[in-house]
């Protein structure tokens, strides 16, 4: 950690009145203490069509106070870090926690684990300035418009950078810190041939300015925009079925969601009392890795502050694990898997740091022939409809007909109605080619035959 920089966002002295607040909570008879801040400086520019739209900057802090009492929680927050001291913001999370219900599992975590990861701040971030924020933002247009004609319109190109601090306290003596920086570049636009017009979008994100290659954002964009051009309808039949990786991200993330052990307690998963069975064909494994070297998501430590590690939740399609706080961890009588993630506003709750699956040793192409006649799905909408108890689905989707082992027309307006069963069980093989969305990773995905109902 860059010591200097850590504390132009949470100075020495801040870091005092809060240990002075957990003293003044323990002093009331609170069993134990807490206080999580956050603070982050971002910057940002957006042009449309080639004009500046809006150049802004931002100074965000946040602060949230726990406080535990006879297996009760209280929590108060504040966005004012500049106050003399936080004492009252410590007697208000522990007059709001004779309020609450007992709760025989809650715990804290002891001090434990070192920051041995590589840095996640990198100083280059704060090299560029305002104008140059304005031309890669400009360029990320151009870039776009270069690789097509038939874009018509950008509706908003954006480039953000910033940095970012936490620190949790406890009054057991956890000092867990983080410092990170990013990036990020995104492009919305239209496309239109004929009397068609189509929307797309596309982003990037890293952890210095020349990590991002707006070319390749831009062209992937205006080819999004592309492929979706002139549309045709479906039959209704089955169909071998091709993921797209960032549809694949999408799917991966609700099965990480409902492999969380809050939502097994609550018997809101599809996966309850699963655990050891196979849930997912043999080709899948799926992992979360807090501490993997490169990770944009990667943290030293969890929101309650265990140091992070790599979890594997599915092996060969076998149902490992499930994500914990320490909370659910206790309460299923089982080891915490340090996936706490933390706000200023709630108690500790599952989250995932870097999610992806174990790569396949086919490219994408050779998946492309074993589908012949089939479709590559590239969006899905819908997703959050999924019942998490059953798996029942009724999604739409639209993509690219698959015809001489290449992806040719758009069709849309497809639909799938099943059980996300379906999508995991029914994988044939896996393409080669992860590709990281921010803090999870996608691959192309072959599925058996699937049933598409068409327009």
């Amino acid at each position: 950690m860059s010591e200097p920089v850590f504390r132009s966002f949470v100075s020495e002295a801040l870091e005092q009145r809060l240990q002075d607040g957990i003293q003044h909570a323990l002093s009331l008879g609170a069993d134990g203490a807490e206080a999580f801040v956050t603070v982050s400086r971002g910057r940002k520019a957006k042009v449309q069509n080639g004009a500046l739209e809006d150049l802004s900057t931002s100074k965000r802090g946040g602060l949230g106070v726990r406080v535990l009492r006879d297996g009760r929680t209280g929590i108060a927050t504040s966005s004012n870090l500049s106050r003399d001291h936080f004492e009252e913001l410590f007697q208000q999370a522990w007059d709001l926690s004779a309020l609450g219900d007992q709760d025989p599992w809650l715990s804290q975590a002891e001090p434990s684990g070192q920051d041995d990861l590589p840095s996640r701040y990198d100083a280059r971030i704060e090299t560029l300035d305002a104008e140059q924020r304005i031309a890669k933002a400009q360029t990320l247009e151009a870039e776009a418009r270069k690789a097509s004609s038939k874009v018509s319109a950008v509706r908003e190109a954006a480039w953000a950078d910033g940095a970012g601090a936490t620190l949790l306290l406890t009054q057991r003596g956890v000092r867990t810190f983080d410092l990170g920086s990013s990036c990020s570049a995104s492009i919305e636009l239209a496309v239109q041939e004929g009397e068609d017009r189509q929307a797309a979008w596309h982003w990037d994100v890293g952890r210095h300015p020349e990590s991002l290659d707006l070319a390749a954002i831009g062209r992937e964009a205006a080819l999004k925009g592309e492929r979706k051009l002139n549309p045709k309808a479906l039959p209704s039949g089955k169909y071998p079925v091709m993921l797209h990786p960032e549809v694949a991200v999408d799917l991966l993330g609700l099965v990480a969601g409902m492999l969380s052990a809050e939502a097994v307690l609550k018997q809101r998963s599809l996966f309850t009392g699963k655990l050891g069975e196979r849930i997912a064909s043999p080709l899948l494994t799926l992992i979360d890795d807090g501490r993997l070297p490169t990770g944009l998501g990667s943290e030293p430590w969890d929101g309650e502050g265990l140091p992070t590690r790599r979890n594997v939740l599915l092996e060969q399609g076998v149902l490992k694990t499930y994500l914990h706080t320490l909370k659910t961890a206790a309460e299923m009588g089982c080891q915490p898997t340090a996936s706490a993630g933390r706000g200023t506003g709630s108690n500790p709750g599952v989250t995932t740091f870097n999610l992806f699956p174990e790569a396949g040793n086919q490219s994408p192409e050779a998946l492309y022939r074993l589908a012949e006649g089939g479709v590559l799905i590239t969006e899905i909408m819908g997703l959050h409809t999924v019942n998490p108890v059953s798996g029942d689905l009724s999604v739409g989707a639209s993509g690219l007909r698959i015809r001489d082992g290449v992806p040719c027309e758009a069709v849309d307006r497809l639909t799938f109605a099943g059980n996300l069963r379906d999508f995991l069980t029914r994988i044939v093989a896996l393409g080669n080619d992860l590709h990281w969305y921010g803090s999870q990773a996608g691959l192309t995905i072959l599925l058996e035959e699937m049933a598409l109902g068409g327009a």
